[in-house]
């Protein structure tokens, strides 16, 4: 089954999932994070499977307590308890088309195996890895000819690439490639790599926060900004500082595609204070 960029109550489904995701990986070390992806692409695989059971999990009609029992009965003993609350929130959400909540859980999945490669310190070397195989493969005429001959299994196509890459790619990479052969859901080789590279830049793109501020800002002005960015979103935030003294409000910052202004950073970091003070006072 070939995933479609997500649209309407699909996308901001998505988007709401997203968060949870990363509340869900948060802490986690990199084996945790990706047993977290082994558990959606098993998800994924059974969604695939059934008509049935795609649309019985998004039917809008249906109780939300009915979708989370057959959720409950189809993977309570298969998955953990934090992925298994992961899906119950899928089902639970609106989707405009009943293949999108698979396709939704898909990217999950693609992200907690970059949120593995994070916790290795490997996100950048596997964006790159990813990128330079699909390059090699769209170059390489005769390889690309044998990926989509027909006449090759499925194995024997993963079998080629793991002989010709997985000794020259980081571990985190490796898993990714794993991935990618066992999970292309009926697209080429060459797209559902770009799709899983595209995927993990996204991700990594929401680790970074580019922040555009009026003045230069401090090493405990730039610590404190993140530090409450990372209570914020839950995750780890890298800060990425541009000085330019025309930006409105005094600062701007933007995390993947989303913009915060100045005046909701200054509530945060009022917040973050705040917050910082109750637990000191509590120690007293």
């Amino acid at each position: 089954m070939k995933s479609k960029d997500l649209s309407g109550s699909s996308k901001s489904s998505f988007a709401s999932l997203r968060i949870s995701l990363d509340s869900a990986l948060k802490g986690k070390s990199a084996k945790e994070s990706e047993g977290v992806a082994s558990d959606l692409f098993a998800v994924v695989s059974a969604l695939d499977s059934s008509t049935g059971l795609r649309r019985a999990l998004t039917d809008p009609a249906r109780d939300d307590g009915a979708k989370a029992a057959l959720v409950q009965d189809l993977f309570g003993k298969a998955i953990s308890p934090s992925t298994l609350s992961l899906i119950e929130s899928a089902v639970s959400l609106r989707w405009s088309s009943p293949s999108d909540v698979a396709d939704a859980i898909e990217r999950l999945a693609v992200e907690a195996l970059a949120a593995s490669a994070e916790s290795s310190g490997e996100i950048d070397r596997v964006e790159e890895e990813l990128f330079a195989i699909a390059r090699l493969i769209a170059s390489e005429s005769e390889l690309k000819s044998n990926l989509n001959d027909g006449k090759f299994t499925q194995d024997a196509k993963g079998a080629l690439l793991r002989s010709i890459f997985a000794s020259a790619i980081s571990s985190s990479s490796a898993k990714v490639l794993d991935a990618i052969i066992a999970g292309r859901r009926g697209r080429s080789f060459e797209r559902t790599i770009a799709f899983y590279a595209n995927t993990i830049v996204a991700r990594k793109e929401r680790t970074i926060a580019r922040v555009t501020s009026a003045v230069p800002l401090g090493d405990k002005q730039r610590t404190r900004l993140s530090e409450t960015l990372e209570r914020h979103f839950g995750r780890k935030i890298r800060v990425d500082v541009t000085v330019d003294r025309a930006v409105l409000g005094g600062i701007s910052v933007r995390i993947g595609d989303e913009l915060i202004d100045g005046t909701v950073i200054s509530r945060l970091v009022d917040a973050s204070r705040a917050l910082a003070g109750r637990q000191v006072a509590g120690k007293r």
